[in-house]
């Protein structure tokens, strides 16, 4: 009989898709208590919700600093609409993904910005209770940063990324790439060494293993199709299988055999480290 950590992704998958198929789009409309996403919400509307949410008198409101066109995080499509704010609740800078606040799920009886914020808020208030005084883990949603004089750009504390003006940028992807791999190359340096696999293999491990963690822990809510690109779009990367020959191998245990060792080879080690430790370890399947 095989272990059942050999269902690899398919088991992994089979759970993702799940999750993808069952928190599609939507929002807006109707006036009966429920939840509710904002999908097409502005970073103004947003930082307007947060004034009201946060009862900010006039003299003391959060604004935006840095909109999502003057913003540039990531080399990723879809992952580069951050803004940066000054938060008067909190007397800082923060950066905000646009995506993130997008996919809230809140409850009220229609789609507005001020329960959107409020339900931002809570968010932020648990996040700080489980320690998470700087933003989320990793900053992959937002994050507090500190501003630069040297460089003119704001600094995630999470992250470690810059949040700068993209005109003030001369070939914007390399240079936000390079930071990337500069976030990632630490972490990713312990993968290598502990899994004994190669540094550009580790790099896709440690991002795919981040949005992996954002796409399911965001599965109680709504997942935007961007979200679904990016995790689906570099497991297909990392495997060399389409999402489609996972999910017809995870309904058959000879096909799922023959994946781990493709897959295995593909990342440059065995069958047996890639099911006794990679996956569990790095993507808690058991």
């Amino acid at each position: 009989m095989k272990s059942i950590k050999s269902l690899l992704f398919g088991a992994l998958l089979g759970a993702m898709a799940l999750n993808l198929s069952s928190c599609g789009g939507g929002g807006g409309g109707g006036s009966t208590w429920g939840s509710y996403s904002s999908p097409y919400v502005s970073a103004q509307s947003f930082v307007n919700g947060l004034n009201n949410a946060d009862f900010a008198p006039s003299y003391d409101e959060s604004f935006i600093i840095l909109n999502t066109d003057e913003t540039v995080r990531s080399a990723y499509i879809g992952e580069d609409d951050w803004f940066v704010i000054y938060d008067a609740k909190y007397d800082e800078y923060k950066a905000v993904s646009l995506q993130y606040i997008r996919s809230i799920v809140y409850y009220d009886y229609y789609s507005n910005s001020t329960g959107l914020a409020e339900e931002f808020r809570d968010i932020e208030t648990d996040d700080i209770f489980a320690g998470y005084v700087n933003g989320d883990a990793f900053g992959d949603d937002y994050e507090v940063v500190d501003y630069d004089s040297w460089t003119g750009t704001y600094v995630g504390r999470e992250s470690g990324w810059d949040y700068e003006d993209e005109e003030g940028t001369t070939d914007v992807l390399l240079m936000a790439a390079e930071k990337q791999k500069k976030a990632f190359i630490k972490k990713a340096a312990a993968v290598s060494y502990a899994y004994n696999v190669g540094i550009e293999t580790s790099l896709s491990l440690v991002s795919l293993g981040y949005k992996v963690e954002k796409a399911i822990s965001k599965g109680k809510g709504e997942l935007t199709a961007d979200d679904q690109a990016a995790v689906l779009g570099d497991l297909e990367k990392l495997t060399g299988k389409t999402f489609t020959e996972i999910l017809e191998a995870s309904t058959d245990a000879d096909k799922k055999a023959a994946m781990v060792k493709d897959i295995a080879s593909k990342i440059g080690t065995t069958a047996q480290n890639l099911e006794d430790r990679i996956l569990p370890e790095l993507f808690n399947v058991k």
